[in-house]
């Protein structure tokens, strides 16, 4: 019985690939585990549809297809596999959001990956290479439809970024039957469409008036540019730190300032987190849940990161100011890279916080280089940072409460959820940007140290 994702494909459609108003896509399937993000030192392995070693043996076509209501495919095209895994399919122009199988003799699916755009009629797309990472996040692209996601609202270039290799890694962890994989698939398909909505609604808060749609199409050149380095072998660190930074430009064309990104990052990591926290509790998955957290971590400290920076540039800092946030961005970074425990993330997130802003000498963080602080005006300084951490325990309380009025053990109230955490985030940043009058004294810098404090307190350290 052929096996695709868990959903069983609609009739063949290749009409529309005889019209002339075609695409065509190249791509390879490759035994690997993914691109982003270090490996776990586990192999996936070829079958139930996750890719892995084997897979360029196992498989021998491919089949392009549209995701409909309920999470039904619909093939728009198929094509041979060479023996090295190439391939080289014509679809439909003008498509979004396409799964692309690579598939073995008996029809059953061996590796599977996401295809964001396949262009304008005429056009050569690129594939991202076929492996378990871009299994993983076909697999969950088409459970968040399945569960009532419509597909034209759901940013799959997003979901790409969320997803990454250790969790690839983590998924086959202890699971030794299809269905064992799709109650993980399901929870991380529950979780990304929390964070997705959770974003949208922090950014509405923040005033900025966008879509996961509207989001997904600026992205669409990153999402190619990142296809065409992994195919052509760039080096993947590389080609995912373009990526990262095309994703911001991306959201800055739709109006998001760096620290509005930081925001809804750090309300989607919430909303993340304490979904997969309530499906990922039984102890099989444990690998799972720690590398979906830990992924989690390494997109809030992107944002926070990149935050920081910007704020810092907007305010035309001083060099040495500049240099120190340099090195606290460097730093989180590595240690959330580096991390092999929640734990140590979360303590990377810790020593970012202190390093910022709420240090226990002020003038030593970066708040107190950029501010210029001495003995003589610190403790106007450190009452604003007081305030501001007490209303970070404030957000921690309102976070708690809303998890747990929108996550239950068997289902998660996403419209709820993302609610909750909005408003939460709302309120505390009214709360730190009542610290401006505190630190008016400070002049023009009292408003990018505001933003400064907001940045401080991610939602990876208070839960």
């Amino acid at each position: 019985m052929k096996r695709h994702l868990w959903v069983a494909v609609a009739t063949l459609v290749l009409a529309a690939c005889g019209d002339g108003n075609t695409v065509e896509v190249r791509g390879r399937v490759t035994d690997q585990e993914g691109t982003q993000g270090q490996e776990l030192g586990v192999r996936a392995f070829a079958g139930e549809g996750l890719g892995g070693s084997g897979s360029v043996s196992s498989a021998s076509k491919v089949q392009v297809s549209s995701v409909g209501s309920g999470g039904a495919l619909t093939v728009v095209g198929e094509a041979e596999l060479s023996a090295q895994g190439s391939y080289t399919v014509e679809v439909p122009a003008g498509q979004e959001r396409l799964v692309i199988q690579a598939v073995d003799a008996s029809g059953a699916v061996v590796a599977s990956a996401l295809l964001d755009a396949s262009g304008e009629a005429g056009d050569t797309a690129v594939a991202p290479p076929m492996d378990s990472e871009s299994s993983l996040e076909a697999e969950v692209f088409a459970q968040m439809v399945a569960q009532g996601a419509q597909a034209a609202q759901t940013d799959t270039v997003d979901l790409r970024a969320r997803i990454n290799a250790k969790m690839a890694a983590a998924a086959r962890q202890g699971a030794s039957t299809r269905e064992a994989i799709q109650a993980r698939v399901k929870a991380l398909a529950e979780a990304m469409r929390a964070a997705q909505e959770a974003e949208i609604r922090a950014y509405a808060k923040a005033g900025v008036q966008t879509s996961q749609s509207a989001l997904f199409q600026a992205e669409l050149e990153a999402s190619a540019k990142l296809n065409a380095a992994l195919d052509a072998g760039t080096a993947a660190e590389t080609a995912y730190q373009e990526f990262y930074a095309s994703l911001t430009a991306a959201a800055e064309k739709v109006g998001a300032k760096a620290q509005e990104q930081a925001q809804a990052e750090s309300s989607a990591s919430v909303a993340f987190r304490a979904t997969v926290k309530a499906r990922l509790s039984a102890q099989d998955v444990q690998p799972l849940l720690d590398a979906s957290l830990r992924a989690a971590a390494a997109a809030e400290a992107r944002t926070s990161g990149a935050a920081l920076t910007a704020i810092l540039q907007a305010a035309a800092a001083a060099d040495e100011a500049s240099k120190q946030a340099g090195t606290v961005v460097t730093a989180l970074r590595s240690s959330v890279s580096a991390s092999t425990t929640v734990s140590a993330a979360t303590q990377a997130f810790v020593s970012f916080s202190a390093s910022v802003a709420t240090g226990a000498d002020v003038k030593a963080t970066v708040l107190g280089s950029y501010l210029g602080l001495n003995l003589s005006n610190q403790l106007v300084a450190s009452g604003a940072v007081s305030a501001t951490t007490s209303a970070a325990a404030t957000l921690d309380a309102a976070l708690d409460a809303a998890v747990s009025a929108a996550v239950t053990s068997s289902q998660t109230d996403v419209t709820q959820l993302a609610t909750g955490i909005a408003d939460a985030y709302a309120a505390y940043a009214t709360a730190v940007k009542a610290q401006s009058t505190a630190l008016a004294a400070f002049g023009t810098k009292a408003t990018p140290a505001v933003e400064v404090l907001f940045i401080a307190e991610g939602s990876f350290r208070l839960r």
